[in-house]
């Protein structure tokens, strides 16, 4: 395609202004962007030593002792860029009942009482 058609001409088919496309070529990655940088490679490392299962919040505590601030909405969003997830943990079924066993069921005293005639 280069060659074929002018900068101008694929601008205006593009929309965007001729001015616009040569500012955004030109375009350096400010403080902000590069200091994402830094800490994308910091998070990637603490997620890796915690075998994949925290999350921001304990990420950002994990940095914050290292002395590097961070707030969780910034990690988070950090994360997200890196394709990052801390480990959910498995639902935790209660084991209140065991079915399974060679007892008899007791009677049920309940069904043997009169039924009511009113409240209380």
């Amino acid at each position: 395609m280069k060659g074929e058609l002018s900068i101008r001409r694929l601008c205006e088919v593009l929309g965007v202004s001729p001015s616009g496309y040569y500012r955004w070529r030109g375009h350096k990655p400010g403080v902000r962007r590069l200091g994402d940088e830094k800490l994308k490679a910091q998070i990637a490392s603490v997620h890796r030593k915690s075998r994949g299962n925290y999350g921001s919040p304990r990420i950002v505590v994990e940095l914050q002792e290292q002395g590097t601030p961070i707030s969780r909405r910034r990690c988070a969003r950090l994360m997200r860029e890196l394709g990052l997830r801390g480990r959910k943990k498995h639902a935790r079924r209660p084991r209140t009942t065991d079915s399974n066993h060679g007892k008899a069921v007791p009677k049920n005293l309940l069904a043997q009482q009169p039924a009511p005639t009113g409240p209380n």
